[in-house]
């Protein structure tokens, strides 16, 4: 089998009031793993980029996990030398760790002859994941609808992207671990908060289809976990107004953060990502911002 390569895009998630459902893949940043077939089992030969200095190049590495939990009982075939990069920054809510799920899978896949197939590969990382909305739409593209039936099958539905957009990004260097951004949310919610986070993700999902981008200010609003999560990300509020106060039609935190995203035109892109970098400053919280296309391609395997 000749070499080939894994490339995943990061994905962002939520956009406020489509917790754990909504998500749409970016332009970047992303992961990818080239694939040296042969030899004896997987092996990390080479890793670089964010994470380089502190994940684990053995067995117990997120893609070499996610390669094996594909294969199943096949797993023992798995045989090839991989060379990862990622510039997915890690505990930012940009989807890494969904990232690499999806490129262990998929590197199993292919080195399996395509034997675990496109639902094989989905369900392996979200499997890994606990829920779908990073993984749906990094591995198939787009803006997604994904959720889990009772059964544990992943459903999803594209959500058609009427007019372009831009997400402006602002990725504070802080971390915060997906596990602790969700130890603070309650365990139950009011009736009035769950209609208003329903009608707004309902809203949501029709103003992208429809291309009324005017209204996702409204309908990226949300009562479920925001709220919670400023508690530990105390300039949240500030870095959310700034953006929409520049021009963004609406920002979010983008998966459980810290990184903020903001949906807008390309025009306004620079003034958006500067306005949310002086808010952060205000408040001392260093980062980066990056401008990055809204749905591009998913998961490829060249």
């Amino acid at each position: 089998m000749n070499p080939f390569a894994v490339m995943v895009p990061c994905s962002t998630s939520n956009l406020g009031s489509g917790f754990d459902c909504v998500g749409i893949a970016l332009s970047g940043p992303d992961l990818i793993v080239r694939v040296k077939p042969g030899g004896e089992g997987l092996r990390i030969t080479h890793f670089s980029g964010e994470g380089e200095d502190r994940l684990p190049r053995d067995g117990s590495n997120r893609v070499v996990i996610a390669a094996q939990r594909a294969a199943g009982k096949d797993a023992g075939n798995l045989a090839a030398e991989l060379e990862v990069h990622s510039s997915i920054p890690l505990k930012r809510g940009l989807g890494s760790s969904a990232a690499a799920a999806l490129a262990g899978a998929l590197v199993a896949d292919r080195l399996l002859g395509g034997a675990v197939g496109e639902e094989g590969v989905l369900r392996a990382a979200v499997e890994m994941e606990g829920h779908p909305d990073n993984v749906v739409p990094s591995l198939r593209g787009g803006a997604q609808v994904s959720v889990r039936a009772s059964d544990g099958r992943v459903l999803s539905c594209p959500i058609p992207l009427k007019r372009t957009m831009r997400a402006a990004l602002y990725i504070p260097d802080q971390e915060l671990a997906t596990s602790a951004a969700r130890a603070v949310l309650p365990r139950q919610v009011s009736f009035e908060d769950a209609v208003f986070n329903l009608s707004r993700a309902a809203l949501l999902v029709a103003a992208l289809a429809q291309g009324q981008l005017e209204l996702l200010g409204e309908a990226m609003d949300d009562r479920l976990h925001q709220p919670a999560r400023a508690g530990l990300l105390p300039w949240l509020p500030d870095v959310l107004a700034a953006a929409k106060q520049a021009g963004a039609y609406g920002a979010a935190l983008s998966g459980a953060g810290t990184t903020v995203c903001a949906l807008c035109s390309a025009e306004l892109s620079r003034e958006v990502v500067a306005a949310m970098a002086t808010a952060a400053s205000a408040h001392r919280v260093a980062g980066r911002s990056e401008i990055v296309e809204v749905g591009g391609q998913g998961a490829r395997v060249v």
